[in-house]
């Protein structure tokens, strides 16, 4: 992973853990580290000053713009791996959500790859959205695997996308740059086939960033962010057992033999 300041109010993180990206707990903890880094660095800078005045030459703007150093996959997701901590969600994955969530800075997600699960998730945490035109999709693919969404998963999910579109997604939908727009999930797809147009996503990504944060130098864009999401972390802390679908058969079971055993008693009288 890299951290690097292509001008004086705009930050960009690529992730670069081949061969796609997982986002396992120590990619997560680098992450969070380089949060804590570009945060820092904006308040030296003067962002999120009280005074006016003290918010420096650009009034307290900044952006951070997340990235892929690789050339196929923003990010493939979690290793399932990781799945057999029971507590990775709460101590790994959710905190890190949630903080770029309500980052104090604009954020923007420069997808120049596919973005699948996990890493679908990490690009919706993000403020704005911008994808390349060549390769790329985003999808939510646990059903086609047999797993169902993480409690955090379904609010950002819900939060995020229309009713219609997150019922498409979470049925295994693989969305392209036309459809993403057209949902409202894509805000640009940016030209960066061809010769002398690499970079092209991560430079839009940082100009429609540093657009947008002109209005954030007091420090608040965080605090609204916390008060809009708050739900995500109140659902990943909620100690509901997420139901797989061996559980689910079993408990069919179960209900229809206490329902034969019910009609029994009864004298055959249904339920």
């Amino acid at each position: 992973m890299t951290l690097s300041r292509p001008h004086p109010a705009a930050w960009v993180i690529a992730l670069n853990s081949g061969p796609d990206n997982r986002l396992v707990p120590e990619l997560l903890h680098e992450l969070a580290a380089n949060l804590d880094i570009v945060e820092a660095e904006w308040r030296a800078s003067g962002g999120g000053a009280e005074d006016p005045k003290e918010r420096g030459k650009f009034g307290g703007a900044g952006t951070l713009v997340i990235t892929s150093a690789l050339p196929k996959f923003f990010s493939n997701g979690l290793d399932p791996a990781c799945l057999i901590d029971p507590n990775f969600f709460e101590s790994d994955y959710d905190p890190v959500i949630y903080r770029l969530m309500t980052f104090p800075l604009v954020t923007v997600a420069a997808i120049n790859g596919h973005a699948f699960a996990g890493g679908m998730v990490l690009a919706l945490s993000c403020d704005f959205r911008v994808m390349t035109s060549g390769k790329g999709m985003m999808c939510m693919n646990e059903i086609l695997i047999g797993l169902p969404l993480p409690n955090s998963f379904c609010q950002i999910i819900s939060s995020r996308l229309t009713p219609n579109a997150a019922r498409d997604t979470m049925l295994g939908k693989r969305w392209t740059q036309p459809q993403l727009l057209k949902e409202g999930l894509l805000d640009e797809v940016v030209d960066d086939q061809g010769p002398g147009k690499e970079g092209a996503v991560v430079k839009r990504a940082v100009e429609l960033g540093l657009k947008a944060s002109a209005t954030i130098g007091s420090g608040t864009w965080g605090a609204i962010k916390d008060g809009l999401y708050h739900g995500f972390i109140d659902d990943s802390r909620s100690f509901r057992k997420v139901v797989m679908p061996s559980h689910a058969a079993i408990s069919f079971e179960k209900r229809k033999n206490l329902e034969k055993l019910t009609a029994a008693k009864v004298g055959g009288a249904k339920l």
